[in-house]
């Protein structure tokens, strides 16, 4: 069997349709969220989402550290009141607004990026006749992304090799930035133009159907964690 068949069908990859509607529910309900009333419970829980998925697959201390982040940020916009310092409100406040409107997408789409091939998603999105003009960029930025991490980490070893270290970025910030940013956008172009080229040669340009060797199947998983999402979203708006 495939290889891309069984990494798709294992119990705690979910699949990139779910994973998307599952990220749509969690920056919906993480940034239009309020801070009074029984949905800020709901709201603890859609948000709390991406990191027991993290925790599904192995990453114990990002989604520990997430989970607690959450929590706490949580708490604090919800319940820290210091009745006789508007300024030591304030400042717990709005920082713990911060993580909690955003911290979750993030950690989806760290979900997202780290559980999905390139060929699952594409397929996935064919699924839900999604136009070419958005399946393409999507596919594109997957391998971008990665491929820029890699490229800039690259980068720093030739330059400590080299001797250029932060102390040197002390001395003479633009000349660092120099070497530091003029390689990685040579990097950016050209990674840019490979990528292309293969997305047009895998036939991701033709008008047509494609085939795929990938399968997808709706497992009970992604039933429970959709369904889940979807009540918790219903309800959250009706009460």
């Amino acid at each position: 069997m495939n290889n891309k068949i069984i990494n798709q069908s294992h119990i705690f990859n979910l699949d990139p349709r779910v994973k998307l509607g599952i990220m749509i529910i969690i920056s919906l309900i993480s940034l239009t969220g309020g801070v009074t009333g029984n949905e800020i419970f709901l709201r603890l829980l859609v948000m709390l989402i991406p990191s027991v998925l993290i925790l599904l697959i192995g990453k114990y201390l990002i989604g520990w550290l997430c989970l607690i982040v959450t929590l706490s940020a949580w708490y604090g916009e919800a319940f820290v009141i210091f009745e006789h310092s508007q300024l030591a409100t304030l400042l717990i406040f709005v920082p713990s607004g911060v993580i909690t409107r955003f911290l979750p997408s993030l950690v989806m789409g760290y979900y997202l990026l780290k559980t999905t091939q390139v060929e699952v998603l594409i397929a996935g999105l064919e699924r839900l006749k999604i136009p070419r003009k958005i399946t393409i960029p999507i596919a594109v930025m997957f391998r971008f992304l990665p491929t820029i991490k890699s490229e800039s980490a690259s980068i720093k070893d030739a330059m400590k090799m080299r001797g250029i270290s932060l102390r040197f970025a002390f001395k003479k910030p633009l000349q660092y930035f120099e070497y530091r940013v003029v390689p990685l956008l040579n990097s950016v172009l050209k990674i840019g133009n490979e990528l292309t080229v293969a997305s047009i040669t895998r036939g991701l340009n033709l008008t047509h159907k494609r085939t795929s060797i990938v399968l997808l199947k709706m497992h009970w998983l992604d039933w429970l964690f959709i369904s889940m999402a979807l009540v918790l979203c219903v309800t959250y708006y009706i009460v």
